[in-house]
Order: structure tokens, then C-alpha cells, then sequence
């Protein structure tokens, strides 16, 4: 059974339900197996164990996310609504509070960081396409000439 750290704050749950379980990162690091697969999305925390065998992807792709916060991973695919409704089914939890923010009042150096390569998503592309463009149009020059 999972040792959580369960808080005496309560709020609002879905399907009525008032109390929630806070679990800490370093608990949920440690569920990272085929056996047990659990996951953070956007500070909640999945048992996705029983979806395993049912994941469109295949369930390497969710073992590659298995004990780590996924929410980045999650947003990229561009999961469906149904997706994200389905994810309710398996919430057992948030992730603990202190967990989420940084420690010392310090702004978190993960999300100034986050971007600093933002510029290669753009610019290689344009890059490598401008490139493939001269060569094409050297080659069918070349071609127009013989």
C-alpha cells in the first residue's frame, strides 16, 4: 500500500467526494515499474497501472513517464476531451503542496529556463527548409543547363 502523506486541509474532490490525498514526488518517483505506474499531470497524481495494456501509444510511452511529472508530455501528444475525461478514472490524489513550489520564495529556475531553446523549434526548421530550397533549385538548374 502507498505511504502518503495525507493532509487535514480539505477541498472540493469530483464525484462529491471532499478529502484528498497528498502524495509527495519522492513517493511517486519510487512507482516507476510495468507492476505499478504512477504519474503526475498538471499537480495530480495517476495510478495508470490498469491502462497499461489499453493505451492507444502502447505502454512504452507511458513507462518512459512513470514516476515523473508527465504534464509537458501529456499537452504535446494533444490528448482528445475523451482522453482527459478518461484520466479522471484513474486520480488518486495531488501532489503534495510543498512539493509544488519552489522552496525559499525563489522563482522556479525549471520554468525560466524552459524556453531557452525555444528559438532552435523555429529557426532550424526554417533553416533546414531555405537549405533544401537551394539545393533544389541548384540541382534542377544544373539539370536545365546539361
Amino acid at each position: 500500500m502507498a505511504t502518503a502523506e495525507a493532509s487535514g486541509s480539505e477541498r472540493k474532490g469530483e464525484g462529491g467526494d471532499t478529502s484528498v490525498t497528498y502524495y509527495r514526488l519522492a513517493e511517486v518517483a519510487k512507482r516507476n515499474t510495468s507492476k505499478e505506474v504512477w504519474m503526475v499531470i498538471h499537480g495530480r497524481v495517476y495510478d495508470v497501472t490498469r491502462f497499461l495494456n489499453e493505451h492507444p501509444g502502447g505502454e512504452e510511452v507511458l513507462l518512459e513517464q512513470a514516476g515523473v511529472d508527465a504534464s509537458e508530455s501529456f499537452e504535446d501528444v494533444g490528448h482528445s476531451y475523451d482522453a482527459r475525461e478518461m484520466l479522471k478514472e484513474y486520480y488518486i490524489g495531488d501532489v503534495h503542496p510543498s512539493d509544488l513550489k519552489p522552496q525559499g520564495g525563489n522563482k522556479d529556475p525549471s520554468r525560466n529556463n524552459s524556453c531557452k531553446s525555444c528559438w532552435a523549434y523555429w529557426i532550424l526548421p526554417i533553416v533546414g527548409a531555405v537549405l533544401i530550397g537551394l539545393l533544389y533549385r541548384h540541382y534542377t538548374a544544373d539539370s536545365k543547363s546539361s
